[in-house]
């Protein structure tokens, strides 16, 4: 006779599977009327923007582009000018594995910008940009439980601990601050060029929230009225909270990431302007026991078990990383106007059962020559780190402002990141999800009904189905709470 198990379900987020992409964008920048002609280009820098999410059935893809500015020295020699303009991207990645909505996480790195002159009135602007995004859909793992069975029939049931993604959001918020300069620094007469980037400092769950600190990190670079380029960072710390769609344990997985959807900064004598959206995306993962019945037997039949195989990707724990990085850059001079740090995604290479991680990264500087020019260099670099899996989601973000210390011929750059890893475990489990059982049999009067014998490296279970005995009559008789010593002798009372 063959006995089903009710079938449950058992909630959660799979991840689908997507590649990190590295987009590159050109278009053609006109100056204004009210500009010089461009002699040569000084420098170029972005601000990368989030503007949307789309989930669509053959795929997702987000939204945004690149504030950018250039500067560059007029053909006739005047001050420096500068232009901006806006680049827009869009990403997309196709899948078939799409039904109904689903979670976007994702996250975009500068990995540079550079400009190039097509005429006196032209430029054609580069922006080279890496993104990466997790995409959930909503997905149920079975747990088959028993019902009515014959009392002969016994079960082992147990518990298989899981860490799950449960939840994938976002917080919208707003910096809108009023920031002043010290009384140290120059006023500006006109802001150059502006970028933020944030840094999440600590988040927890509490109950049915979410709830994460951290801070902006606004760089500004500015003309002051003599005419010299000036450089200044500001830091907007922030606290924020967002309702979940169920109560966690406060020691349940969180990972933050903010990300800038708007952003506007004005200058007017040493008062700064700062207004700013963010998205506050996050990943909230929990332990949770999944039920199974791993094996059954009767002392009294035969039995035929049926098992379903259920596989499920765990995201099982975030990892930070700092990072430093550390450059020399050889100027000929020390006057070191602005200095901005990129660092991109990381590239995962296999090395032995684990992973060795390289971070492309460059450092960009404008700076006064021995003659007072401006000019401009790039310094790029590699990072390297080794993870001890394979089984790994990572990307990286900016920690904190860049520095230039001089020499006496060269000036050492130093900027900090942090390298953010997401460990991935495969789980397959196999539950017994249906029960043949055979007639009973007739007892035979010649079995005995107490059997001493050595415990060995055998559970309590296997020795109770060896035996035709129960865990709980084993337990009982012996004395136990739970399993037994292997050297200990064993009284087992038969069925």
């Amino acid at each position: 006779m063959e006995y089903q198990l009710d079938v449950q379900h058992f909630m959660y987020l799979r991840q689908l599977h997507t590649q990190p992409q590295t987009r590159e964008e050109t278009q053609e920048l006109r100056i204004g009327d009210g500009l010089g002609n461009i002699g040569r280009v000084l420098c170029a820098w972005g601000q990368v923007v989030l503007r949307g999410k789309q989930w669509q059935p053959d795929g997702v893809g987000v939204q945004g582009g690149v504030m950018v500015w250039v500067l560059y020295a007029p053909e006739d020699g005047g001050p420096a000018q500068c232009v901006e303009d806006w680049i827009p991207l869009s990403v997309k990645w196709p899948s078939e594995q799409n039904e109904g909505d689903g979670k976007l996480f994702t996250t975009w790195l500068l990995r540079g910008v550079d400009a190039r002159t097509v005429d006196l009135r032209r430029l054609m602007v580069r922006v080279t940009v890496d993104v990466y995004a997790a995409c959930f859909v909503p997905d149920r793992l079975p747990v088959y439980s028993p019902r009515e069975l014959p009392k002969d029939i016994l079960l082992l049931e147990k518990k298989k601990p899981l860490c799950l993604v449960q939840e994938v959001g976002e917080k919208a918020f707003v910096l809108d601050e009023e920031l002043t300069l010290p009384s140290t620094a120059p006023s500006p007469e006109k802001l150059v060029r502006y970028s933020l980037d944030t840094e999440i400092g600590d988040c927890k769950i509490i109950g049915d929230k979410a709830v994460f600190r951290g801070k902006g990190l606004l760089h500004i670079l500015y003309r002051t009225a003599e005419g010299g380029m000036q450089s200044w960072d500001f830091e907007i710390p922030f606290s924020q909270y967002t309702e979940l769609e169920d109560h966690y344990p406060d020691d349940s997985g969180l990972w933050v990431q903010a990300m800038v959807t708007a952003l506007e900064v004005e200058a007017a004598a040493e008062r700064i302007r700062l207004k700013a959206g963010l998205a506050g995306q996050y990943i909230l993962t929990a332990q949770r026991d999944y039920p199974m019945v791993e094996d059954a037997y009767s002392p009294d039949r035969g039995l035929q078990l049926q098992r379903e195989k259920v596989q499920v990707k765990n995201l099982a724990s975030f990892q930070s990383i700092p990072m430093r990085a550390d450059e020399t850059g050889r100027f000929g001079s020390n006057r070191v106007a602005d200095l901005c740090l990129s660092v991109g995604l990381p590239e995962k290479r296999r090395s032995g059962n684990g992973t060795e991680l390289e971070i492309p990264g460059q450092f960009s500087a404008l700076y006064y020559d021995t003659e007072g020019l401006l000019q401009s260099a790039t310094t790029k670099f590699s990072d390297t780190q080794a993870v001890e899996t394979d089984r790994i989601e990572t990307w990286t973000q900016p920690d904190g402002a860049v520095q230039a210390v001089a020499g006496i011929d060269s000036t050492i750059m130093r900027g900090g990141y942090s390298l953010q890893i997401g460990h991935t475990e495969d789980t397959e489990l196999m539950p017994v999800s249906a029960i043949t059982a055979e007639e009973p049999r007739e007892k035979d009067p010649m079995r005995p009904s107490l059997i001493l014998r050595k415990a060995g490296n055998q559970s309590l279970w296997d020795i109770a189905k060896q035996c035709g005995a129960t865990v709980q009559a084993i337990q009982e008789a012996n004395g136990l709470q739970g399993e037994a010593d292997p050297d200990r002798v064993l009284l087992i009372p038969v069925l």
